[in-house]
Order: structure tokens, then C-alpha cells, then sequence
């Protein structure tokens, strides 16, 4: 695609602006100094091929921006064309390029662009100075890795090796396939085994749980019993108070019942009796005011409008009169506008008559005849701008005739260079020993890396927990292995397991034996036993059978004494029982306690004595390191730290090595280095290595140059004589078009009335007049068009004043004839005046007319209202017993609070009553006692506080229990444990899903750039390496692709001498054309295939010197036969260089 004309209609500060580009030209240039609008143009490109954007109304600082309007002519490889324009909206944004402005299809641009949206047009088919420097940048700082260069190169995106490079290493923070401390990934599962494990040391212990379960359920029991104690004491409560609220309300409705007796005699009206004769005196009161004030408003209407006249006459034309007052301003207009606008159209028949005397004409009448045609206008306004074209194109051609017999001077001057060397022989030999001596160069830095890192080993050992003091000698000591201290770990984990279990188990026993005790001293008392009986009963017995004829009183006496006190023991005995039976049992669980303990004491002292070897077994395996071991977890961060102090030791042995073998290389080089400095003339003696390879170096380069001098030279000398050939060709062929330009030129002045006499070689003079006549004839259509329109507005107006002057003169005639003699605007002032007034007195008499006949309707309503009243009252004065209106409204009254008092009463009663009917609650309150029901209340009062105190100590040990079986079932830390344990795991998950979607990334990402560079590299290289030879001048060749020690591809340049230079050998100007070569490689290898976009370039030269100028435009126009490429600048240095190197195929296209 290929833009012919770019119309700027209305776009920022840019009105009716149009840039028309050669299409024979291979580049073009649009010149504008600053705050021409060259930013504008840009823009528009943009806004006109993809829309403009929704989000501001950008660059309508100038236009509304509905108004804003781009349009261009754009023609495909294809020689399909289009010419549309563009306006901003959000459908129907492509019209025709005509003043219709017909909506075209919104995939009329899809021929010419493709897929191509905006972001890819812009990264892609646009450059500017900013890119361009970053462009190099980043490839320079790439380090010449192909698939990054070209997939940066064509697509515009910048740093996608250090986007690739910053995933991995946020991957690598997360999991390696060497575990180590610093991993998210690895400490999120060391956290889930320390939870696991600490879970798994949790048990539960059967005993105490089956005594708290008893307890729980005798708990249970205990609050069921007293809830159903409260219960039925609340309910007596609440009845009791119940009561005495009710009392006064039932004693409230026997009174209103009593004061309702004394109106018994009102009980056979009807119910609303009261309210119908309030109302009814009421109405005959209204009625009587309403009558009054009515009668008094008929009489006041009726003489007012009885003092109202009506002109019946001048009322009849009051329409009439309004319309004509209406037209006065009209009138008067056009009475003061008259002489002005005659006055306009002298004035046009002067300036009519003054051009025609200044294009040779007698008058303004001949001027009107031989007016020329649109077509003969516009036809000598093209050969005007021609002949300005060809002056132009004769005088830039004189000025490139004069510069190139000055190159071509100034070549035949400056001789030969004297004495060559050819360098590439050295330039060969010097780039086989780039190997070695990149790595000598990098040997200053290998001896302070070692440096460094002996400092940071060092470091590493005085931070580590426990210090180490001397590295060196604790890495030459066996040391205990990762493995080793984690066995260990659990070794230690389970001794104090046992160690914690024992201890627990001691003291769960010695808390039961104080238990036991303590039951012992609460059952202490006079204890018999069954030992005790029987003896007595033996000594009873004995008495007894030793009484006889001869025993006396005192030994009945001792026998009934001891029968007494046996009996008495034996009901002690019974009594007791239970008392002893708990004393037995308890004194047996406090033997099997005490030999528990004694289980238990002995089990932790074992376990303290295996503690105590471990911890010397430990401590034994970091003697011979001179290491006092920490806890577990701190040596096994420790270990892994002292792996990390044999990496590093590794590392600087391998640093070590490499100094070594540089050190062999550079005694190896030396000789070769010293010999090729003697054939190339540097004196190297004394020199090290690397300065003298540097030396060598800058002498090759400059014998590079002066022999690319010789060998261009010629050639420079050859191709200035073949320019200087083309320009005396195209100056015939000018002088040819200039010839056949004055003959058509001539026949179109005398068209218009010119005769020109042609002096001189330039036509400027004579393109002057024809423009000047050419002015002249384009202003005449538009005044006679001006002039015939003032013409026809005088008589429009003469005869709009005459008709309004006659239909005022017929009025004033029949209203009132003594007004003829005045004006006629005044004249129907002063009747409308009077029309005004007869019309308001006529509106007035009406309106009083409608308000007397509604007044008077009103006033019979009132007596209606008035006789209906009175029968009303006379009907309801023959209910009552009395008769006497005036007694009975006062008691009906009284009889109707009361009424409602009992009705009130009865609400409230029913509202407390819950449910009870009031015959009920009469009977609940036969007998009652307000005083006897408030003692009892305070008495059950204090036993429902005294339930409550129980309630809330049995809830407190049932939350007790509680709190304990959970204890036992679960623990706090097995809770804990559980919960670090599940987000642990979760965090694993995340951490592993992370890591995964950030290697895809980085692998998508190489995939991309590797498949690229597989497709495009050999074909863009190719090209890429043939532009930069061109940009640079032929200083640099081509473009090598080699494998790195990684066995990756890198880019390399290749110096005309043979010399291979790294990306990072590059100046930044060089890489900056490194950097356009491979896009433009990348635009041309894209042209094959697709419709190619216009190149976009803006300002690039900005920091280029004149001869990369010269050189980057030459390139440019290389491939105006494959893409069309234009250039933007404010600089009129590369105009100047353009028209010098380029000639006729450069178009300038200025905007100003």
C-alpha cells in the first residue's frame, strides 16, 4: 500500500492542508520546520487507516470535533486504488472523497492493510529517533542472541531477553532441582512435616475420658431436675403478678359500669344518634353563613357590571389592528435599511468597474460579458503551478550540477594515499587469537573475582551459627551428613516425647493421689469393723452363760450393758457401711498410685539418662571440627550452610584453574602478537599482551580504511562522472517540457485577456501576472452574485412597504378617519392603542357576567342547604324523651366517654388477659389477697435466685468439662497443628502452580523467538547484513551468525578486513544502524508476503552526522520498489542531503 495525496481537512491546527506525494519517487520527505504540524500529520496517518481514538477527542484544539476530517488517496501492489476520508465516530467513520460524503464499507481498508491494527502498525511500520536508540540499546546489551534480535527487530518490542531472564528467575526463587533454604516452595513443605509430626504426637487417653463423660452426664441430669424446679416456680411468679395487675383494671370497668346506670334513659337511641344531630346543626349553621355572603356577592356583580361600555365597532377589527401593529417592525426595518443597503449596491458597481479596469476592461457590463469559464481558470491555475514545478526542478538541477563538478573537483585533487598494506592477512591471524585474548582480558578481573570471593567465603563462615573462624581447616574435617543430624533429630524428638510422657504421667498421678488423700481425711472418724462386733459378741456370750441362780443384780446389770453396747456397735457398724466401704476402695487406689509413680519416676529418669547420651553422641560427631553443636534445626541450617562454603570454595578453585590456563595462553601469544606488529609497523616492545594487541588493532583499522579509501576512490571518481551524465541528460529534457510549457501557458493567458512578451530564461515574472489576473477573474463571479443580491432586496423592500402603508390606510378609514394624516406606523400605534382598551372592557363585562350567574346558583344552593338542615333536626328531636335538644346534646355526650372509657378498659383487660376470658379472671380474683400475693412473690423471688446461682454453677462445670474433653480430644496444638498443616499443603499448591505457569511463560517465550529465528534468520540475515554494509559505508561486510561456548548462536559483525566483532563491540551509532537494517530487512521479507504499510519515519537522523545521513537515505530509497517509505523531519540539512544524493528520487513535500 501506498499513500498518493494525504488530505489534512480539518486535524489539529491544520485546515484544507494537503501533501501530495511523486509516485515515481523511491523516498519521500515531508519538511516542516517546528510547529508546522508535523506532529499533527503523523497523527493523522495513524487516525486515518485504524479510527480515531474513543477515549479523547485528541488534536480538536482547533475543530469541533464531530468537524474533524482526514482524507487520502492510497493504491495497492495489486493498482487497486481508494480514495475516502475519515471522521470521528463509532460506525460510518469511512466516506467518500467528495462533498456528499457517502459512507463506505468498514472493510473497505481491508485490501490495503490486512490484519494490521494499530499497535502492530505503530511498533512495526514505525520508527522514530526514541526507538531507534532504545532498539540499538537493547541489542547491543542482548549480547547478539539471534532469536531475541530479530524477534525484537521486526515485531517493536523491546527487552524480551530480560523479560525472559526475570521469569526464570522468579521461578528459581520458588523450586530448583537442588533443594535449598531460600525455595518458598521447600519451606512450605518443611512446614507441612513439622505440622504433620506434631500432629501425630497428640493421643487420646481413654481413663479421663470415660470419668468426664460420667461427669457430663450426671451434669446433665442435675440441670434437667432444676429447670423443672424453675419452671414451675416461674409459672406460679408470673401468675401471682399476673393477678395483681389485673385487679385494678377489672375494678376500673365496675366503676364505668356504675356511672353508666344513670344514663339508662338514653339506651334506646340508635346507635350515632349524637354524631347525626351534632352534624345536623352544624349544616344549618353553614347554611345560614353561605346565604348571607352569597346574597351580598350577587348584589355587588350585578352593579359593577352594570358601569362597564363596550366600542362594538373597533372591537369588531381588533384582529385586524394587532396584525398590522405587529408588522410595524418590520416596516420600520426596512425604512431605516434602504439607504444602506442602496449605498451596498453603489459600492459593488464600483468595485465591479475597479477590476475591470485592472484586467484592461472598459466597465463593469464588458467585465460581466467576457467573464472566462471555471475550466479556463483552472486550467491556467495547473500550468502556473507546473511552471513553478519546472522552475523549481531547473534550479535544484543547477545546484546538483554545481556540487557534483565539485566532488568531482575536489577528487581529481587529493592524488593518491602513497604506499598501501593489504590488512586483511593480519586482520585474519589477529581475529584467530580473539579467543585468547578475550580471555586475557578477562584476566585482571579473574584475580579480583578470586579476591572477592575468598573474602565472601570468609564472610559466609563468621555469619554462619556456630562461627567458623577458619574455613579452610573445617572443610578439610569429616563432617556429620544432612542425614546424619536429621536422624538424629527424630532420635531426639522421640527421647523427649518419652521424657514429657513420663513427666506428664507423674504428675496426672501425684494430682490423684492428693485427690485420694484428701477423700481419706473427709471419711477419718470412729471406724468399726466387723473384728470388733465379733469380739463383743464372744464377751456377751461368756456373760451370759455364767448367769445363774446365784448371780446377782450387778451382774444382770453387766450382761443387759454389754447385749446394749453390742447392739449398739452393730447398728454403728450398719450405719457406716458405705462410709467404710469408700475408705477401703480409696486406700487400695492410693497403694496402685503410689506404685505407678514409682513406674513412672523410674521411666523418666531413663529417659533424662538416654537425653543426656544423645546430646554427647551428638556433640561428639562436631568435636574434631572444634563445633559446639546448637539445637537440631540450627545445625541442619548450619550443614547446609557449610555445603554452600564447599560451593563456593568449588567455585573459586574453578576461577583459580582458569587464571592458570590464561597465564599459558599469553605466554603462548606473545611471539605471534610481536610478529605481526613488526610487519604492520607498531612498536610493541615492552608492551603486555593485551596493549599491544590493541595497538595492532587501531594500526589494522586504519590501514583497513586507507585501503577501503584507494579501492572507493576510483570508483567515487567514476560514479560523479556518470551523475554528472544524468544531469545534462535530465536538463534537456527539462529545457524540452519547459518549451512545450510556455506554448500551452501562452494560449491560456489569452484566454483571460493576457499577452505576454517572454524575457528572460526564468518564467517567474510572467507566472506572476497570469496569477495576478488569475485572482483578479476569481473574485468577480462572487461580487456580481453579491451586487444582484442587494439589487433584488431594494425592490423587495419598496414593495412590502407600499402594501403595508394602503391595508393601515384602510383601517384608520373606518376607526378613525382624523388619524389619515399621520405616518402609518404612528397612526396604527395610536389605534392599537384603543383596541387594547375596548378589547379589556369587553373581557371584564364577560368575566363579571359568568361570575354573577355562578353567584346566583351558589345563593340557591344555600337555601336548598338551609330547608334540608331544618327537617334533619325537627326528624331527631321527635327520638329523644325530652324533647329538648339543647339538655340532651351535653348528657349523650358524657354517656359517650364514659362508653368509651369501658371500652378502653375492656381492650387493655383482654390484651393482658392471655387468652383468659373476664368471667375467669373474676373467679381467679374471688378471694384474692394483694398483700398475701406480694409476701409470696418475695419468697418466690428468692428461690428463683437461689435456682439461678445453682443453674449458673452446674452450666460453669458442665463448660468445664467441656473445655477438658475437647482438651483431651483435640489438644490446642493438635488444632493448631491441623491448621498449619492445611495451609501449608495450600501454599505448596500455589507455589507449584506459580512456578509452573512462570516456566511455561519463559519456554513460550523462547519457543517463539527460536521458531522465528529458525523461519527468518538465514533470508533476513542475508538482507539485514547487505543494508548495514550499505549504512555503514562498506566499513562492515556482512552479518555472521556463530556458536558461542554455550553452543547458542550469536550475531557477529564482519569488518571489510575480516575482522569478526562482537554486538558489544559496537558504538551506539553503529548499533543504531544495526538496528534499522535489521527492520528494514525484516519490512522487505514481510513485503513478500503480505501488502506492505507504508514505513513511517520521524526524525531519525537527529544524531546521526552528515555522512550517516547521506548514507541512511540512500539505503531508504533502496527499497522504495519493495514498501513505501516516508520521512518526517524538521532538519533542512537532510532535505538538502536528499536533493544531493538522491536527485529526482527523493520527493520533498514541504508543510508549511
Amino acid at each position: 500500500m501506498r499513500f498518493d495525496r494525504l488530505d489534512l481537512l480539518r486535524y489539529g491546527a491544520l485546515t484544507d492542508r494537503t501533501l501530495q506525494f511523486n509516485p515515481a519517487a523511491s523516498l519521500h520527505i515531508v519538511y516542516g520546520p517546528n510547529e508546522a504540524g508535523k506532529s499533527s500529520a503523523l497523527s493523522a496517518i495513524g487516525d486515518l487507516l485504524f479510527g480515531y481514538p474513543r477515549a479523547t477527542a485528541h488534536y480538536s484544539f482547533l475543530h469541533d470535533p464531530a468537524q474533524l476530517r482526514i482524507g487520502a488517496a492510497i493504491a495497492a501492489r495489486s493498482g487497486e486504488t481508494l480514495r475516502f476520508r475519515r471522521r470521528r465516530g463509532t460506525k460510518n467513520t469511512l466516506l467518500a472523497d467528495d462533498d456528499k460524503e457517502t459512507a463506505l464499507r468498514e472493510d473497505a481498508l481491508v485490501p490495503f492493510l490486512g490484519s494490521l491494527n494499530r499497535e502492530i502498525f505503530k511498533r512495526a511500520f514505525g520508527l522514530d529517533s526514541h526507538d531507534l536508540r532504545e532498539g540499538g540499546r537493547a541489542m547491543l546489551e542482548s549480547g547478539g542472541e539471534i532469536g531475541t534480535l530479530l524477534f525484537s527487530a521486526a515485531s517493536g518490542l523491546m527487552g524480551l531477553r530480560k523479560l525472559r531472564q526475570s521469569l526464570d528467575d522468579e521461578a528459581a526463587t520458588i523450586f530448583g532441582p537442588r533443594r535449598k533454604q531460600e525455595h518458598s516452595f521447600f519451606q512450605a513443605v518443611e512446614r507441612y512435616d513439622n505440622a504433620r509430626r506434631s500432629e501425630s504426637q497428640l493421643e487420646l487417653r481413654s481413663s479421663d475420658w470415660k470419668k468426664l463423660v460420667g461427669e457430663a452426664s450426671e451434669l446433665e441430669a442435675q440441670l434437667a431436675s432444676l429447670q423443672e424446679e424453675r419452671r414451675k416456680s416461674r409459672a406460679r411468679l408470673e401468675q401471682l403478678r399476673g393477678l395483681k395487675k389485673l385487679q385494678p383494671l377489672v375494678q376500673e370497668i365496675d366503676r364505668e359500669t356504675v356511672a353508666l346506670a344513670a344514663f339508662s334513659d338514653l339506651d334506646g337511641l340508635p346507635a350515632g344518634f349524637a354524631e347525626a344531630l351534632t352534624q345536623a346543626l352544624d349544616q344549618r349553621r353553614t347554611a345560614t353563613d353561605s346565604l348571607r355572603r352569597e346574597a351580598e356577592t350577587v348584589e355587588r356583580l350585578t352593579t359593577e357590571s352594570g358601569g362597564i361600555e363596550v366600542d362594538a365597532g373597533l372591537l369588531a377589527v381588533a384582529a385586524e389592528i394587532t396584525t398590522l401593529f405587529a408588522d410595524t417592525g418590520g416596516y420600520t426595518k426596512a425604512r431605516r435599511d434602504l439607504p444602506a443597503i442602496e449605498r451596498e449596491v453603489a459600492t459593488y458597481d464600483a468595485n465591479l468597474s475597479h477590476l475591470a479596469r485592472r484586467l484592461g476592461l472598459g466597465d463593469a457590463e464588458e467585465l460581466e460579458s467576457r467573464q472566462p469559464s471555471d475550466a479556463d481558470l483552472a486550467r491556467l491555475k495547473r500550468l502556473a503551478d507546473s511552471g513553478q514545478s519546472l522552475a523549481r526542478a531547473t534550479a535544484d538541477l543547477a545546484r546538483q550540477q554545481a556540487a557534483e563538478q565539485e566532488r568531482l573537483a575536489a577528487l581529481d585533487e587529493a592524488g593518491d594515499l602513497g604506499r598501501l598494506i593489504d590488512p586483511k592477512p593480519y586482520a585474519e591471524r589477529l581475529a584467530a587469537l580473539s579467543d585468547e585474548l578475550a580471555a586475557l582480558a578477562r584476566l585482571d578481573g579473574l584475580y579480583v573475582q578470586v579476591e572477592r570471593a575468598r573474602e565472601a567465603l570468609a564472610l559466609s563462615g563468621r555469619r554462619l551459627k556456630p562461627a567458623v573462624d577458619d574455613v579452610e581447616r573445617l572443610l578439610a574435617r569429616p563432617l556429620p551428613e544432612l542425614a546424619f543430624i536429621s536422624r538424629f533429630g527424630q532420635r531426639q524428638e522421640k527421647i523427649e516425647a518419652e521424657r514429657r510422657a513420663a513427666a506428664t504421667r507423674l504428675t496426672t498421678l501425684a494430682t490423684e493421689a492428693a485427690e485420694i488423700e484428701e477423700t481419706l481425711d473427709d471419711a477419718e472418724g470412729a471406724v468399726v469393723t466387723r473384728d470388733d462386733i465379733l469380739a463383743l459378741r464372744v464377751r456377751r456370750d461368756r456373760q451370759f452363760a455364767a448367769l445363774g441362780p446365784k448371780s446377782t443384780d450387778e451382774d444382770r446389770a453387766v450382761v443387759a450393758d454389754l447385749i446394749a453396747y453390742a447392739d449398739r456397735l452393730a447398728d454403728t457398724a450398719e450405719a457406716n457401711a458405705d462410709r467404710l466401704s469408700r475408705h477401703a476402695e480409696a486406700r487400695l487406689r492410693l497403694s496402685r498410685i503410689e506404685r505407678q509413680s514409682e513406674e513412672a519416676r523410674a521411666a523418666l529418669d531413663a529417659a533424662e539418662a538416654q537425653a543426656g547420651q544423645c546430646r554427647a553422641d551428638f556433640e561428639a560427631q562436631f568435636a574434631d571440627a572444634g563445633i559446639v553443636p546448637l539445637t537440631v534445626e540450627a545445625m541442619l541450617d548450619w550443614r547446609r550452610g557449610v555445603d554452600e562454603l564447599f560451593r563456593q570454595q568449588a567455585a573459586i578453585s574453578v576461577m583459580e584453574d582458569q587464571i592458570a590456563i590464561v597465564a599459558r595462553g599469553a605466554e603462548r601469544i606473545a611471539p605471534v602478537l610481536q610478529g605481526i606488529a613488526d610487519a604492520i609497523g607498531v612498536e610493541g616492545q615492552g608492551l603486555p599482551v593485551t596493549a599491544l594487541a590493541q595497538a595492532i588493532q587501531r594500526q589494522i583499522t586504519a590501514l583497513g580504511e586507507r585501503w577501503a579509501e584507494s579501492r572507493s576512490r576510483d570508483g567515487e571518481r567514476r560514479a560523479a562522472q556518470r551523475r554528472v551524465s544524468d544531469l545534462e541528460m535530465r536538463q534537456s529534457e527539462l529545457f524540452a517540457q519547459s518549451e512545450d510549457w510556455r506554448e500551452h501557458f501562452s494560449a491560456a493567458c489569452s484566454v483571460v485577456g493576457l499577452r505576454l512578451e517572454w524575457q528572460g530564461e526564468s518564467p517567474q515574472a510572467e507566472i506572476d501576472m497570469a496569477l495576478a489576473a488569475l485572482e483578479a477573474w476569481r473574485a468577480v463571479p462572487e461580487l456580481l452574485l453579491e451586487r444582484e443580491n442587494r439589487r433584488r432586496r431594494v425592490a423587495g423592500m419598496q414593495r412590502d412597504n407600499g402594501s403595508y402603508e394602503k391595508r393601515v390606510a384602510a383601517i384608520i378609514g373606518t376607526v378613525d378617519p382624523s388619524l389619515a394624516t399621520l405616518a402609518a406606523d404612528a397612526a396604527i400605534s395610536l389605534v392599537h392603542e384603543k383596541a387594547i382598551a375596548a378589547r379589556t372592557a369587553h373581557q371584564k363585562k364577560q368575566a363579571l357576567d359568568e361570575n354573577l350567574s355562578e353567584a346566583r346558583a351558589r345563593h340557591q344552593r344555600a337555601e336548598t342547604a338551609m330547608h334540608e338542615a331544618e327537617s334533619r333536626i325537627e326528624e331527631l328531636a321527635k327520638a329523644l324523651p325530652s324533647g329538648d335538644l339543647d339538655a340532651a346534646l351535653p348528657r349523650l355526650s358524657e354517656r359517650a366517654r364514659h362508653l368509651e372509657r369501658l371500652q378502653e378498659c375492656r381492650l387493655r383487660l383482654d390484651a393482658q388477659a392471655e387468652g383468659r376470658g373476664e368471667a375467669e379472671l373474676r373467679a381467679l380474683l374471688s378471694g384474692f389477697d394483694p398483700v398475701a400475693a406480694g409476701l409470696e412473690i418475695e419468697a418466690l423471688e428468692e428461690e428463683e435466685n437461689r435456682q439461678f446461682e445453682k443453674h449458673g454453677e452446674l452450666v460453669a462445670r458442665r463448660s468445664q468439662n467441656e473445655r477438658e474433653r475437647e482438651a483431651l480430644e483435640t489438644g490446642a496444638s493438635a488444632e493448631h497443628a491441623v491448621f498449619e498443616k492445611q495451609a501449608a499443603q495450600e501454599e505448596a499448591r500455589d507455589l507449584a502452580r506459580q512456578w509452573v505457569v512462570l516456566k511455561l511463560a519463559s519456554s513460550m517465550l523462547a519457543k517463539s523467538m527460536e521458531a522465528y529465528r529458525e523461519r527468518h534468520a538465514d533470508p533476513v540475515m542475508q538482507r539485514a547484513g547487505e543494508h548495514f554494509s550499505a549504512l555503514t559505508g562498506g566499513r562492515f561486510a556482512r552479518l555472521l551468525q556463530e556458536y558461542d561456548e554455550r553452543d547458542e548462536l550469536r550475531l557477529m559483525v564482519e569488518r571489510e578486513s575480516g575482522e569478526r566483532v562482537p554486538l558489544e563491540g559496537l558504538s551506539e551509532g553503529t548499533g543504531d544502524q544495526l538496528f534499522l537494517a535489521l527492520r528494514l530487512a525484516f519490512l522487505e521479507d514481510y513485503a513478500t508476503r503480505n501488502e506492505p504499510a507504508p514505513l513511517i519515519v520521524d526524525d531519525i537522523f537527529q544524531t546521526f552526522d552528515d555522512e550517516r545521513v547521506a548514507l541512511g537515505l540512500k539505503t531508504l530509497a533502496a527499497t522504495g520498489e519493495r514498501f513505501q517509505t516516508i520521512v518526517f523531519t524538521h532538519q533542512a540539512s537532510v532535505v538538502d542531503l536528499a536533493r544531493r544524493e538522491l536527485g529526482a528520487a527523493a520527493d520533498i513535500v514541504p508543510l508549511q
